[in-house]
């Protein structure tokens, strides 16, 4: 009988403690989930000595294989490959000069769209020649999209993955 009456006097305790807690929950609401969005950024790059399949590097030439990656939660689209390029610049006190520029996703899906699902990515390589003036200067590589500037249809949650400062060039 002792530990029946232990039982039932537990249950009155904990039944009379959820109803406590179902009053008004005083603190902040919970935060709203993130976007559902896409969300491209610039990953690992590399100076390259050759492209492969392709003529030599010519005088003052650079080659950098790059990656491309959806860090977001839902895939990229786009209507097409002019939409998205990756640009190797270097910036001045003018701002950025772009020496080239590249498409950063080629792949199309079964209705002719540029696709990159999330967590996957691509590389791709952009080569230009780097002119006297920016000598001395780093190298970067930014993602571009078509609309930049009008603000209308960039479908990326988060541009602060959208540069990557390269290292110095090798001699």
């Amino acid at each position: 009988r002792a530990g029946d009456r232990r039982g039932r006097l537990g249950r009155r305790h904990r039944d009379r403690g959820g109803q406590q807690g179902q009053g008004k929950q005083k603190g902040r609401p919970p935060p709203p989930p993130p976007p559902r969005c896409p969300d491209l950024g610039v990953g690992t790059a590399v100076y390259l000595s050759e492209v492969p399949g392709e003529a030599p590097l010519g005088d003052n030439e650079v080659a950098v294989s790059w990656q491309v990656r959806n860090d977001g939660n839902t895939p990229f689209v786009a209507m097409s490959v002019e939409d998205t390029s990756v640009a190797l610049e270097y910036t001045t006190a003018a701002g950025p000069t772009r020496i080239a520029i590249a498409p950063a996703i080629t792949t199309l899906n079964e209705d002719g769209r540029v696709f990159l699902a999330y967590a996957h990515g691509v590389r791709g390589v952009v080569r230009g020649v780097v002119p006297a003036e920016a000598a001395g200067r780093r190298l970067r590589l930014r993602l571009v999209y078509a609309s930049e500037g009008t603000r209308r249809g960039i479908p990326d949650c988060n541009e602060a993955n959208n540069t990557a400062p390269l290292p110095p060039r090798p001699v």
